[in-house]
């Protein structure tokens, strides 16, 4: 594996997860370091890190926030 993954690897906990839990990219990211994109892409994906994801979030919050004052009044 390339040494930048295996960097990634020890550092990013969600990124040694979602690898641990898919073993099978191991070996796309031994023969092709470029399917790094499409792993990323995937973890982002499954653990909701996405920006549309935390906007979503974010407006949920508000959300009930806005509705918890609103039966306060």
């Amino acid at each position: 594996m390339e040494y930048f993954l295996q960097e990634k690897y020890n550092e990013d906990k969600k990124f040694k997860k979602y690898l641990d839990e898919n073993s099978n990219y191991i070996k796309y990211l031994n023969r092709n370091p470029e399917t790094y994109k499409n792993f990323i892409k995937e973890m982002k994906e499954l653990y909701k890190e996405r920006t549309s994801d935390k906007i979503n979030d974010a407006i949920n919050t508000i959300d009930i926030v806005s509705s918890i004052l609103g039966t306060l009044q």
